[in-house]
């Protein structure tokens, strides 16, 4: 009776997932069979820190389109770039985490009307005319000499610390207004405090974005405890600045938005500003450091520079203009991209229609219907390991940016570090100011070795959203020479 019951309850589980996965429209897209059932395949994956690379291991096995659940895919053809993020599919709900102050930002908008009110009021304010009209190339500069006291060191130092706090102190101070930033590298507790909560807080990065509906019940009392010591740190800067007409803070108000409004777009600035920099900044570092022969050749660029200009460091304009330094800068964020994972969109009501865009992607003859309302994405880890657009891809190699590089227009291509469309970043000009600078300042007096400690498997990236190197250090050796 039991064995009878038991090969009932098979047969009805196999007939249900049989009809389950012929009705689903998605049913035709390549992928393991599970995900045609189920989200909580991909979800555990993602919870273990495998779904980037699981990803790009499902585009090598199943091609350009990849099932990942039962309403979302993955595309990895840049061809559709344009579709999903330059035409600007609205958002997924995946975004809602980073509301702040319980007022929705640029970057938690999910649809195009919301966003486009907080859109308008900040793009202008990044452009890269609007960041080289400011204070802020003095500032770093200014930064960068108090980040040189700890570099004058024979004890190797923890770099992603530093970086962190040089972008903190850049980002506040461009927020509330010149003198109103925080000053974590002159400031040891309160760098130790402020940059210690915002470690808490990055635990949330599963459990938001992925798991919304149920998370604010796995977050633990530490994580609540930091963000409301986080959110009044932020808002309690923004007021005591008494919001001067060189900052941001300002500005956005003059735009329209209530103080609240403007307190979440700065959170969401500061949040993202402050790690992404720091991070590419470490893992730069880290390649030049175990690369003598390309920090070499970046040495004599930025050296040569240094002498053309009468021993001093060249304004921004100029250091914008180093082929070598704008190399490394690109290959650096080609494999640390700072959000190296899926991006979620939604497909509108008419659906997209999926063909490859080229041969490298597929044969152009088979197509797939992707419904609307299906979730969408393409992940920058695949496209910068492509490598019919990268030779070598997993060769950090500043000189395939060279602009005499014959394959250099489908690199850009396939180049996703910012995003792209009105929703790419908008802090890129930023925060390549502020990696540019610090190179150059940096590798005109310096030579930088790695530690013993500092390994390659030490420094092998997470697997997230965002990304760190799983050692959560880099331990580099500062040589003034």
């Amino acid at each position: 009776m039991i064995e009878n019951s038991l090969a009932l309850g098979i047969l009805i589980a196999g007939a249900t997932a049989f009809i389950l996965y012929k009705i689903n429209p998605l049913f035709k897209v390549p992928g393991p069979i599970i995900t045609i059932l189920t989200n909580w395949w991909i979800l555990w994956h993602t919870y273990f820190e495998r779904r980037n690379r699981l990803i790009h291991k499902l585009h090598i096995e199943y091609g350009s389109i990849v099932r990942l659940g039962p309403n979302e895919v993955s595309i990895a053809d840049p061809g559709y770039v344009k579709n999903i993020y330059v035409d600007n599919y609205d958002k997924s709900h995946f975004y809602f985490l980073f509301t702040v102050y319980g007022k929705v930002n640029a970057f938690s908008a999910i649809d195009k009307a919301t966003h486009s009110r907080s859109r308008k009021v900040v793009h202008q304010l990044y452009s890269k005319s609007a960041i080289n009209a400011s204070f802020i190339e003095s500032l770093i500069l200014e930064k960068l000499q108090q980040l040189e006291s700890y570099l004058d060191s024979p004890q190797p130092i923890e770099v992603i610390k530093l970086f962190r706090s040089l972008a903190m102190d850049v980002i506040t101070a461009f927020q509330f207004g010149k003198g109103h930033g925080s000053n974590l590298l002159g400031d040891g507790a309160v760098r130790e405090a402020i940059l210690g909560k915002f470690k808490i807080l990055f635990t949330s990065w599963f459990f938001g974005p992925y798991l919304p509906k149920i998370a604010q019940y796995l977050y633990s009392k530490d994580f609540y405890s930091a963000a409301e010591d986080i959110d009044n740190w932020i808002i309690e800067s923004m007021r005591k600045s008494g919001y001067p007409h060189d900052s941001i803070a300002n500005r956005l108000i003059k735009g329209g938005l209530d103080e609240l409004e403007a307190a979440s777009e700065i959170a969401d600035h500061i949040i993202a500003g402050h790690e992404t920099s720091a991070i590419v900044l470490t893992f730069l570092t880290w390649h030049l450091s175990k690369n003598p022969e390309i920090q070499s050749k970046l040495q004599n660029e930025i050296r040569s520079a240094v002498k053309s200009n009468g021993g001093s460091l060249p304004a921004f304009k100029e250091i914008d203009k180093l082929a070598y330094l704008q190399g490394t800068v690109q290959e650096a964020l080609r494999l640390y991209a700072p959000i190296p994972a899926s991006e979620p969109r939604v497909v509108p009501p008419g659906g997209l229609n999926y063909r490859p865009s080229s041969p490298l992607y597929g044969q152009l003859n088979r197509g797939y219907f992707i419904p609307g309302g299906t979730v969408v994405s393409i992940q920058p880890f695949t496209l910068h390991r492509d490598p019919n657009v990268f030779e070598d891809p997993l060769l950090f190699n500043p000189e395939r940016w060279f602009v005499n590089n014959p394959n250099l227009s489908k690199m850009n291509r396939s180049f996703l570090a910012f995003g792209a469309g009105i929703r790419g970043c908008v802090g890129s000009n930023l925060a390549l100011q502020d990696i540019k600078l610090a190179v150059a300042y940096i590798y005109a007096s310096y030579t930088t070795i790695v530690s013993p400690r500092t390994t390659d498997i030490s420094m092998e990236s997470n697997d997230r959203y965002s990304i760190r190197p799983k050692a959560d250090e880099c331990l580099l050796i500062f040589d003034k020479k």
